[in-house]
């Protein structure tokens, strides 16, 4: 089964933290693009070590992303 999932990249300090919001689940890399291949990576392996139980419970977490505007003076 194929999926799309949501990751999130930001820089902090001089490392670039990934996070794959749908499964709550956190890497980091020294530029975006190894961020973004080590997130892959720790959620490949998540889906094959973790139990079904596991990944159906993060699957159905309640959550969703929304974009606000905010007035910055």
């Amino acid at each position: 089964m194929r999926r799309d999932l949501t990751i999130s990249i930001v820089q902090d300090g001089d490392m670039f933290v990934s996070h794959c919001v749908d499964l709550d689940i956190a890497s980091q890399g020294q530029t975006s693009e190894e961020a973004i291949e080590n997130i892959k990576e720790a959620v490949t392996l998540f889906l094959e070590e973790a139990s079904e139980e596991e990944i159906a419970a993060r699957f159905d977490q309640c959550g969703f992303i929304e974009q606000v505007s905010f007035e910055i003076a």
